[in-house]
């Protein structure tokens, strides 16, 4: 115990003395820049920003810029942070677990809570995946064990076996196979297929989180494309592979990089690589509806996950590039409910379109959007439950009474659910007696009888 104790001092004290000329080198920027504009300090003060709606901070060529050896060394100080908290028992992730991606994360962590917060998400996302190994390790011991059972049974038995391996009428079809088979239909879709881009140039605009679910969207897009029958040859532009994005989305498919992997990745425009009157840029800052599909234009959305920054960016860029606009139909097709956001994600609009070019229709096409940002879903489920309702109180009022009436012709043995076969039937001697009526002799009398 009090060798880890010695240790967590020696690793604070080394990140306070690391820390210390950063604090020193920003106090002084602070205080030439009050001398230059004191009254303009007041104002910045008071005005209020959204930390979590700003990007990534970056450092310019005027500011203080941190040196390799002070970075490597206050990366020896946090990864010593780190090791010390997990040998206490905290809730970090042992050494091996961090790759280089997370200590670049950890560098950028202003304070001490909210490395703690991250090492935390890190640990839950390690316990998952040894929790993962277990299950399968399991699953691996019951899969031999029966293997050797299985094996056991056919040594025994003389007669034909049918099934995998043995005699069967059935080919199995491996998933590499399919997924071959899946890659091939992205390479003809290359050569005769329509082209859609995704203009993947909005990285600055996002901050990490934004950019991790952009990443995750474009993978999306992928796959559902390529499961399509009739799949897009989709074109990946403005892609930088130092950006966050791209290399999130590289840690999604590990092979995109790969000559035959069938996937177009450019980091040009799309305007040199493509016709300028084709490219329609579908945003929905703008105000032309798109009406049809045309297969001869190339659609661009942009990949942009805008979940604190709402600003026009792709009408922005259209405009400056000179480029034609179109938003989806989504309010003449759909009633949008109460707070409910008109955004969609990226695989959501690759669905729409992929619809929109089989079939043309939009009604079949805008079933991609989710259901619960609509209104008539609501009203539909409403009306479901209270037919519902009302048919569940008739069912238990619809009870039928012929088992306690006596017909005397054609009697039918039903339950009290049963329809008679006869709603009505006359009997002999039941004439309305006006004397005798609700008097009681009628009830004696056949009684007596």
């Amino acid at each position: 115990m009090l060798k880890h104790l010695a240790q967590w001092r020696l690793g604070s004290q080394l990140l306070k003395a690391s820390a210390a000329p950063m604090r020193q080198a920003s106090k002084a920027s602070r205080d030439s820049s009050a001398e230059d504009s004191p009254a303009g300090t007041e104002e910045l003060q008071k005005k209020f920003v959204n930390p979590f709606s700003q990007p990534a901070p970056a450092f310019s060529n005027d500011a203080i810029a941190e040196t390799k050896e002070e970075r490597d060394k206050r990366l020896k100080v946090l990864q010593l942070e780190a090791d010390i908290a997990h040998q206490e028992g905290r809730r970090v992730p042992a050494l091996e677990f961090f790759q280089d991606h997370h200590w670049e994360h950890v560098l950028t962590l202003p304070t001490k809570s909210a490395r703690i917060k991250y090492f935390a998400y890190l640990w839950q996302i390690e316990m998952k995946k040894e929790a993962e190994q277990r299950k399968k390790a399991v699953r691996a011991e019951e899969t031999e064990r029966r293997m050797v059972e299985l094996r056991k049974e056919r040594e025994e038995n003389t007669h034909i076996i049918y099934g995998l391996g043995h005699t069967s009428l059935f080919l199995r079809i491996y998933d590499s196979t399919i997924n071959h088979w899946q890659n091939n239909r992205l390479t003809r879709a290359m050569q005769f297929a329509p082209k859609l881009v995704l203009d993947c140039s909005y990285d600055e605009h996002m901050n990490n989180r934004e950019a991790s679910y952009a990443a995750k969207q474009l993978m999306l897009c992928f796959a559902e494309n390529r499961m399509n029958d009739e799949p897009f040859d989709m074109h990946y532009c403005n892609a930088q592979m130092n950006s966050r994005c791209m290399q999130s989305l590289q840690r999604y498919i590990p092979t995109m990089h790969n000559p035959e992997f069938p996937i177009n990745l450019h980091s040009q425009c799309f305007t040199e690589l493509f016709p300028k009157q084709n490219l329609v840029y579908l945003t929905p800052h703008c105000r032309e509806d798109l009406v049809t599909y045309n297969p001869d234009d190339i659609y661009i959305v942009g990949a942009m996950v805008d979940t604190m920054n709402n600003e026009p960016l792709s009408l922005a860029k259209a405009k400056r590039l000179g480029l034609r606009m179109a938003r989806l139909p989504l309010d003449r097709y759909l009633q949008w409910g109460a707070g409910s956001g008109k955004s969609l994600t990226l695989n959501q609009m690759i669905n729409i379109m992929l619809d929109l070019k089989k079939t043309g229709d939009w009604d079949a096409a805008l079933k991609h959007v989710p259901r619960r940002k609509v209104v008539e879903n609501e009203f539909q489920n409403r009306r479901e439950k209270d037919h519902w309702g009302t048919g569940t109180r008739a069912r238990k009022l619809n009870m039928r009474i012929d088992h306690l009436l006596d017909f005397e012709e054609d009697r039918r043995q039903a339950s009290s659910f049963a329809s008679p076969q006869k709603v009505r039937q006359r009997r002999e001697g039941l004439e309305f007696q006006l004397d005798t009526w609700a008097t009681g002799k009628q009830k004696k009398k056949q009684r007596q009888n």
